[in-house]
This record gives structure tokens, C-alpha cells and sequence, in this order.
């Protein structure tokens, strides 16, 4: 029998509060520590089931946000389970750095100018480094926990860029890289090319200017346009061939007003005849349907617009800004009596979607550039896309959509400084020569090439001075990792990766762009999984953004609350589901931590030391837990398995803190004192597994009582999930239990609606049927002691309540 005084000197042992900032750092810094990762993280290839993580690299912006904070705690928790389920994970962590936003801010922030492009440089990747300082503490302070030490990568490193380098001239040796001229997404506030997964479109109010034409042989066609400032590009004016209004005019010929150049009148289906006037001018180029009549029309082209965006060619608008042209245009056209009106309007302009800070309209202008060939695959992506399993299914139509949408084929070019150089020379005739594999990584614009001159012409051959798109860059994260070109021992253990994790917003870039690099390169899949997760939305339902003002770091309350509730309310959401991110909800965590802190305290003073082993008998309330905690364990590891984290927090909500902790550690607290073996054996086994389950979504705490409780080995993480196969189900112990549960809260609550406290003694009249009588008369001695019940009075009846009365000595 223990006493009262040696119980509360061991609890006194344990701090009464549960201190998250204290406890996380202490362990944070153990799991940074080599013997750490010698034990608990590095990758073996041993033999045991290989389980890889592909993880974004996310674009060193020196920032993380909540959004960003969501898939670090599930690559985390993920990574941890998949530990503790006994695979050899490969779990990396890589940095996307070469990016325009790093550009800007080295060129205007620090002001040093792109012409010193040496210095340049320097200071981009001094920059880049210090980003990824700030991003990796706040991850660290997370409890993330990759493999920092073997496989952690920068996008601008040496061996990095030989895989980006010998990939790209393995697909130029496939005939995938070419070299044409033609019209190219262009961003003029961005001065770059960009790819169609780079643009979307945006409503944006504009205008819509009804311009007369004269026509050759007399009288006009009215045309309405949203761009007038390229009249001067205009070459062919369009009408639908069902439209009767201009059936007679097709074939004719109209002057452009201003310019005075004569175009002809054609038919396409095409064309709108809904739309302001149902004729419309195709200028080289407006929009990519202009792109698509000049093709097909054999038009020919006209560029009115330079890299930053100015008009150039027309002799009367050069050198303003597209918005100041387009108002001169509609000016001139009014002196000159062209212009009928001009509506104002709200329509879809492409833009610089992908960039977020950006957002800029895209002009589309006529440049020499490299290209991978991607639409002769589309047939063949849409069909290996489906060896692929998609967390949720629904994702899948979205890649299969972008595939199916793709008119172009891939920009690689982009014209900037801070990136991979392509590593190829050309000559005048648009042939390409790679670099040799064993000359990697290389710089064209200053080293030299490896012939003097073209094989296929003879012509001299010029330096692609050009850098590679950054979707070049990261969409060989697969094949760096897992050795394609650098390992082929661990290539073969480790492809196709297991788990492809990103978010909703980059499936037609990161996603589209590894899929079809890896198909093209190995003609199979990158991966197995892909888990797509939702977006974290700000306070105000809206996505984070810092224009809105609405973005919440991870780090604004995290000493308060700790990681661990941060990284459960996290994953409340089920996966590829858009939520609100709220502290009240991190607070709601955080007292469920605190529960487990308290019942682990409360559990110490008894079973510390005490021996694990199973005794020949266990009391009913001990069966009936032990059945809750078999069905508990087992629903924690399917979600595990399918990803369905939130599963585990309601789990440990309707389990952990309603049955074992409100009920039966206090229905038990009189058999630890006589230190009962079922007791204490039971208690024990449900506390570590409670643990052990816990870990990868609540790493830190989980640790801590760990050590205190068990501490077996040197970390939770090389334990392994709890089996509860051996676990036995009476039936009559469920009933029994259930029945317990119901009678102990009537019995509380009659405590509470009568303004009795919960440690007054009263006497109980029980009504209720034979089941419930019964099941409370084969416990009614743990069920006197721990509610302070002195006498039980039974009645049977079909209605179940309970009367109390307060005894004299409790008054």
C-alpha cells in the first residue's frame, strides 16, 4: 500500500504545468545532435522497407508562413510514423533559390546593379543563404526533422546542377530541346519570359474601343477591341462565317485607320459574334488566339512592344507604357473622326499569375528561345498518370485537365542572371550543341565549347546566355534524391519515390513538370502517392497574403502554446480540404496536451520501475479499457496509413481524454495506491501506446514523457507503433464499461445541478434496467470510492436517472 505522502513527493518530481517552450527547445536541440541521427534518422538502405518523401523546396523568400507551416508538420508526422512502422525513410529537405524575387531584391534592396554580374551573383546566393537561415530556425522550432546532414540541397549547388545540366542534354539527345523563334509568354515587369503554367487569367477593368475601318471599295466595318494601342500590328481583320451581317465583306479588303495598311476580311469560326461587334481586328499579338490566326493564316508579325513593356514601332506611341498608349490611341482616333465610342469593362486578362507579388498583364512577344517538346506526350502522360494514387482522388482530374488544356510547348528560357545556365551554344542557323557530360556543371557565356564550330554547318558558335526556367530546376527533385545520375545503387532502392507532398496550387507546375521530366528521362513514374493537401486560409477565410494583411506566422504565439499544438490544430483539416487558420484552436490543443500531461503525472508516482508483464487476471474496468485501447490503436494506425491525421485528434479527444482520463484512471486511483498489478500493468500499457501513437503529431511532449515514463531507448522514435493484437475482446467488459461511463456522468451531473461539489459524499437511488443495475452492482465498490458515493439504492425501470442525497458529514 502506498501512502498519500509518497505519492505527492513523486508527483512533486513532475511539473505540475506542462511548459511547451521549455520542454521543445530542450528536445529540439537532441534531435539535431549526431548520435540522433546516426540512430534515428539516416538513411541505410539495409534491406528494410524503403519509404522516400519527395518534399517541396520551397522558394527561399525568407518567410514561413502558416500555409508553409501545414505541410512541414505533415512531411513530419508522416515521416516519424512511417519511422515507427519500421521503414528506412528518406526523408530530404531541398531550397528552390535561383528566382527573379531574389533578383530584385539583390538589384533594389541592396543596390547592386545586374551589370557587375559577378558581384551580382555573390550577393544573390549571400542573400539566398541568409533566407534559408530564417526559414530553417522557424522549421527547426516546428519539430520538423529531416535529414538535414545528407540530404539537404540548394537548387544553386555544384552537384545539384549537374543533375539539372546532364538531364537537360539527355532530353536534347531525345530531340526534346530545340531552339525556335516565335511568340513567347513575356512579363514586362518581371523582364522574362515565363511558361503557359505561369499565367492565368485575372477580371480586370478595361475599356472597349468600336473603331471604324474603311473598306477599299467603299463604306466601313466596325470592329471593337480591348487593345487599340496595336493597330499598327493589325493584319487581318476576323468575322464568324455564320454571321449574315458579313458574309458579303469576307474576302475584301479593309484600310487600318491611322496607318493606313490594307488587310483582308476573313472567316473563322473562332470568333465571337457576340462580342462587341461580332468583327475583330488579329494584331501580332494580343492574345494567344491571335497567336493560334497567325499561325494558321500564315500571317505575318509585328512587334510594337519592348522587354520593359514600352511601345516601339509605330512612330507616334513609342516609348509610353501600354496604359498611356492605348489612352493616345483612343485620343488620335477620336481627332481623327475613327472612333464611334468607347465602353468601359470587366474582362479576363492574362496575367503573371503564378508570381503572387507580381500579377502583371503578359504581352506575348517574338524572341529566340529554348523549348522541350511536350504536346506529341499527352496521350502518353495521361496514361501513366493513372499508376500514380492520388490523396484525395479528386486531385487527379486537375493534373489530367492541365494535360489535356496544354497548347504550347515548354519555354525553358529565361532572361535573367541568378539561375542554372542552359548548357548549350547555338549558331546563326538555330542549331544547338550540348556541353560535354564530363565538362558539368558549366557557364556557356564563359567557358568554351566543345567544338569551334557548328558540325551541322560550320557557322561560329555563340553562348546560350540565357538561364533555365525554375521549374527546370526543381522538377528533378526525384532524380537527385534517389541517384539517377550519381548513385545507381540507391537509385534502385529508392525509385520510384513512395510520396510525392505538395500543395493544390502548384499541381500544374512542380507536379505537371516532374512528372513529365521523370516519364521522359526513365519512362516511368516519379513517384507512387501523391498527397495534395489544401490551403491554409487566414483568419478571415480569405488565403493568406501579405497584401491583405491576413498572414500569421508560426512563430506570433508559439512560445504560449507550444509546437505541438500548433502542429495538431495544423492537421485538424482533412487532407486537400481549405481551412481558417485559428489560435482558439491551437488553444483547444494545447489543454488536450495538458490533460496528457496530467494524467502521465498522476500515473508516475505509480508505475515508473513497475514491471510491464500482462497478470493472469484484470479487473472488468480493465477490460473494458483495454478493448477502447485496442480499437483506439488500430483506428490511429489506419489513419496514419491514409493520411487522415485528423482522425487522431479526434481519437485521442473521445478516447484518451473522455474514457481513460475522465474515467478510468479516477475509477482506478484507490487500486494504484494498493498497488494492483492490473492496475498498474493496464495503466502502463495504455499511457506508452497513447504515447507512442501520439509522437509524430505531437513530437515534443511525447518525447518528454517518454524519458520520464519509460526512456527504454534514447529516443520514442526508434520504438515502434504498439501492437494490440494480444488484446482480447470481452464483450460483457465493453457493455459493462459503457454502462460505468453512463452512471458516473448522471451522477456528476446531479453533483453539479444540485450545486453539490464533486468531493461532498452522497447517497445514489439508481433507475434504470437490469443491464445498467447489473452492470454498476459488479463495480460498485471502485465506483463508491471514486464518487464519493456511501450507499447505492437500485430500482428497476425503464427510465434511467438518479437521485442523490447529500450525507451529514459531508454538509
Amino acid at each position: 500500500m502506498l501512502s498519500q505522502e509518497y505519492v505527492t513527493n513523486k508527483m512533486n518530481e513532475w511539473p505540475k504545468h506542462y511548459s511547451p517552450k521549455e520542454i521543445e527547445e530542450k528536445w529540439q536541440k537532441v534531435w539535431l545532435s549526431e548520435d540522433y541521427w546516426e540512430k534515428a534518422i539516416k538513411f541505410r538502405g539495409d534491406g528494410r522497407p524503403v519509404y522516400v518523401i519527395d518534399t517541396p523546396p520551397p522558394f527561399t523568400s525568407g518567410e514561413l508562413h502558416m500555409g508553409q507551416a501545414y505541410w512541414i508538420t505533415i512531411a513530419d508526422t508522416i515521416s516519424r510514423s512511417k519511422r515507427m512502422q519500421g521503414y528506412d525513410v528518406l526523408h530530404p529537405q531541398g531550397w528552390d533559390t535561383q528566382g527573379l524575387p531574389t533578383e530584385l531584391k539583390v538589384q533594389y534592396r541592396l543596390k547592386v546593379p545586374k551589370e557587375n554580374r559577378e558581384l551580382f551573383l555573390k550577393k544573390c546566393i549571400e542573400w539566398t543563404n541568409d533566407m534559408i537561415t530564417r526559414m530553417k530556425t522557424v522549421m527547426i522550432r516546428l519539430g520538423y526533422r529531416p535529414d538535414w546532414e545528407e540530404f539537404e540541397y540548394k537548387t544553386f549547388e555544384r552537384e545539384y546542377r549537374i543533375t539539372i545540366q546532364r538531364s537537360l542534354i539527355d532530353m536534347f539527345n531525345q530531340g526534346l530541346v530545340k531552339m525556335t523563334e516565335g511568340p513567347v509568354y513575356w512579363c514586362p515587369k518581371c523582364e522574362t519570359a515565363v511558361a503557359q503554367s505561369e499565367v492565368g487569367y485575372l477580371e480586370k477593368e478595361g475599356i472597349l474601343a468600336y473603331i471604324s475601318f474603311p473598306l477599299k471599295q467603299g463604306g466601313e466595318i466596325l470592329i471593337a477591341t480591348t487593345r487599340p494601342e496595336l493597330l499598327a500590328a493589325t493584319q487581318a481583320i476576323a468575322v464568324n462565317p455564320e454571321d449574315d451581317r458579313y458574309k458579303d465583306l469576307v474576302g475584301k479588303i479593309a484600310i487600318v485607320p491611322i496607318f493606313n495598311k490594307e488587310v483582308k476580311i476573313i472567316a473563322d469560326d473562332a470568333v465571337e459574334r457576340s462580342f462587341g461587334t461580332g468583327a475583330v481586328m488579329i494584331s501580332t499579338y494580343g492574345d494567344p488566339q491571335d497567336i493560334k490566326w497567325k499561325l494558321k493564316y500564315n500571317l505575318p508579325s509585328t512587334e510594337l512592344i519592348d522587354n520593359k513593356g514600352k511601345m516601339k514601332g509605330t512612330g507616334i506611341l513609342d516609348g509610353l507604357k501600354i496604359e498611356e498608349a492605348k489612352k493616345r490611341m483612343i485620343e488620335i482616333l477620336k481627332e481623327k473622326g475613327y472612333l464611334r465610342k468607347v465602353e468601359k469593362i470587366k474582362h479576363n486578362v492574362i496575367s503573371h499569375t503564378e508570381r503572387s507579388d507580381c500579377l502583371s498583364p503578359i504581352e506575348f512577344l517574338t524572341k529566340k528561345q529554348l523549348y522541350i517538346t511536350v504536346l506529341p506526350f499527352k496521350e502518353k502522360l495521361i496514361e501513366y498518370s493513372k499508376k500514380m494514387k492520388f490523396k484525395p482522388e479528386r486531385m487527379r482530374y486537375y493534373l489530367e485537365d492541365w494535360i489535356k488544356s496544354l497548347e504550347w510547348d515548354w519555354n525553358i528560357s529565361r532572361q535573367r542572371i541568378y539561375g542554372t545556365p542552359l548548357p548549350f551554344w547555338y549558331c546563326d542557323n538555330g542549331h544547338l550543341i550540348p556541353a560535354k557530360p564530363e565538362d558539368l556543371p558549366v557557364d556557356p557565356t564563359n567557358s568554351k565549347p566543345p567544338v569551334d564550330r557548328c558540325p551541322q554547318c560550320g557557322l561560329e558558335l555563340r553562348p546560350i546566355s540565357d538561364v533555365a526556367d525554375v521549374w527546370i530546376d526543381s522538377s528533378i527533385t526525384v532524380l537527385y534524391l534517389t541517384g539517377f545520375y550519381s548513385d545507381k545503387e540507391r537509385f534502385s532502392k529508392t525509385f520510384p519515390a513512395s510520396l510525392r507532398l505538395q500543395g493544390t496550387d502548384i499541381i500544374r507546375t512542380w507536379l505537371f513538370y516532374t512528372f513529365f521530366r521523370t516519364l521522359m528521362l526513365t519512362n516511368d513514374v516519379p513517384f507512387t502517392n501523391v498527397l495534395v493537401n489544401g490551403q491554409v486560409l487566414g483568419p478571415d477565410g480569405s488565403r493568406m497574403s501579405k497584401s491583405k494583411g491576413n498572414v500569421v506566422s508560426p512563430l506570433d504565439r508559439i512560445d504560449e502554446f507550444g509546437a505541438d499544438a500548433v502542429r495538431m490544430s495544423l492537421l485538424d483539416a482533412s487532407i486537400g480540404e481549405d481551412t481558417p487558420f485559428k489560435w482558439d484552436s491551437v488553444k483547444g490543443k494545447k489543454l488536450l496536451l495538458q490533460k496528457l500531461w496530467n494524467a502521465s503525472r498522476l500515473a508516475y508516482p505509480f508505475i515508473v520501475g513497475k514491471s510491464s508483464e500482462k497478470p493472469e487476471t484484470l479487473n472488468l474496468l480493465d477490460k473494458w479499457v483495454l478493448a477502447k485501447h485496442k480499437e483506439f490503436v488500430k483506428k490511429c494506425i489506419d489513419a496514419y496509413n491514409s493520411f487522415d491525421f485528423y482522425v487522431i485528434n479526434q481519437e485521442l479527444y473521445s478516447y484518451f481524454w473522455e474514457i481513460v482520463a475522465d474515467e478510468y484512471l479516477e475509477l482506478i486511483k484507490h487500486r494504484l495506491f494498493q498497488e494492483d498489478k492490473a492496475a498498474i500493468y493496464t495503466l502502463k500499457r495504455v499511457l506508452r501506446d497513447v504515447v507512442l501513437i501520439l509522437h509524430p503529431v505531437a513530437p515534443h511532449i511525447t518525447e518528454e514523457i517518454y524519458s520520464r515514463l519509460f526512456g527504454e531507448k534514447m529516443t520514442i522514435l526508434v520504438e515502434n507503433f504498439p501492437t494490440v493484437d494480444d488484446i482480447e475482446i470481452d464483450n460483457n467488459a465493453v457493455i459493462l464499461g459503457d454502462n460505468i461511463k453512463k452512471f458516473n456522468s448522471m451522477v456528476r451531473r446531479a453533483k453539479i445541478d444540485n450545486k453539490i461539489s464533486i468531493v461532498v459524499p452522497v447517497s445514489v437511488k439508481l433507475y434504470g434496467n437490469q443491464d445498467l443495475l447489473d452492470s454498476v452492482k459488479k463495480v460498485e465498490v471502485d465506483l463508491k470510492k471514486t464518487l464519493k458515493i456511501t450507499s447505492i439504492e437500485y430500482v428497476n425501470s425503464q427510465t434511467e436517472k438518479v437521485e442523490i442525497q447529500v450525507q451529514s458529514m459531508g454538509v
